[in-house]
């Protein structure tokens, strides 16, 4: 008989995994959202596969773009480029403001998180603590919880390590690596009659605005760290409004806005030695710690399915898939 899946997480990843495993039951840490939670950022997907697995409509819209500089549309330059790699990762490398094209995109309903709740009704289970409420061993367990979070629950106290022998004491390959984030604001407002989705990058290293986006009528500004008052910086300007035409949604904060990456071997072997071991299989931004889109989350919820089906060997050849 197939055991019955639990998904550790009710995010966006969690939820549409509740969505692909129909039975699964899904814990959640903290309290039931009142509405829509800390889910308020930009969510654009490269095609309607999301919606179409979730039974959601999604909107195909062109996508415009461009950098906001200093109270003025620029071209991208080295200058401009390294000034925003640095605001958002704290190095040099190379982001997405260098490619300016117009690109078609997908657009989740603003009622996107609150869909994606009720399709699941009945099955989430708030206020959890998945490291003293489930157990692994009851049948597989996807987890959309943050790695540092798993790593914890894994090989420190407690009755989740099927081998205590060895999960209590990780050898030198489980050294854990720092876990590097950042947290964001997100701000929200209105436009009303606008229906229009464009973004501008905001390299400048005078705000800790770094990206404003219209979408449909939605005006959405993100800040790391805490959000800015219109002294110092104008969301509205780069889209040509007045701020006394925005009718204010409010703000959230996402204490894990920003990842930094950690070595990439150290990462995949973590993964493997949870899912072959544990029976905990990651998904996710946060769960494999990498950044990914939400399109990634479908394609990777179906290598899931194939791995749980898999013999030792099969979940091998999965894991290391290019």
């Amino acid at each position: 008989m197939t055991k019955q899946v639990t998904i550790w997480g009710a995010g966006i990843a969690g939820l549409i995994a509740a969505n692909v495993f129909p039975q699964a039951q899904v814990f959640e840490k903290s309290a039931a959202p009142t509405s829509g939670g800390n889910h308020k950022a930009l969510l654009r997907f490269r095609s309607a596969a999301v919606g179409e697995a979730c039974g959601i409509e999604f909107r195909r819209v062109r996508v415009h773009k461009g950098i906001w500089h200093r109270g003025a549309y620029v071209l991208p330059d080295i200058l401009a480029a390294n000034q925003y790699s640095l605001k958002v990762l704290g190095r040099l490398a190379d982001r997405s403001i260098w490619s300016l094209d117009p690109v078609d995109r997908f657009i989740a309903p603003e009622s996107f998180f609150e869909q994606l709740l009720d399709r699941v009704e009945g099955r989430v289970h708030w206020g959890q603590d998945v490291a003293s409420d489930t157990d692994p061993r009851q049948g597989p367990v996807i987890s959309t919880i943050p790695m540092p979070a798993l790593y914890e629950i894994l090989f420190g106290p407690g009755p989740l390590c099927n081998d205590p022998g060895q999960s209590h004491a990780p050898s030198s390959a489980f050294n854990k690596p720092k876990f590097e984030r950042s947290a964001i604001t997100v701000a929200r407002w209105r436009v009303p009659g606008a229906d229009v989705y464009q973004t501008a990058y905001v390299p400048d290293p005078e705000t800790s605005c770094y990206r404003v986006s219209m979408t449909g009528d939605i005006l959405i500004a993100e800040y790391m760290g805490q959000a800015e008052q219109f002294a110092q910086f104008d969301p509205a300007a780069p889209f040509g409004v007045w701020p006394a035409q925005l009718e204010p949604l409010g703000e959230v904060k996402q204490s894990f806005g920003k990842i930094a990456p950690i070595n990439d071997a150290w990462r995949k072997q973590f993964i493997f030695h949870a899912s072959h071991v544990e029976g905990v299989f990651s998904l996710g931004r946060f769960g494999t710690w990498r950044n990914i889109l939400l399109d990634d989350v479908l394609h990777d919820c179906a290598v899931i399915k194939r791995m749980m089906a898999a013999d030792a060997y099969g979940r091998s050849q999965e894991m290391w898939k290019p």
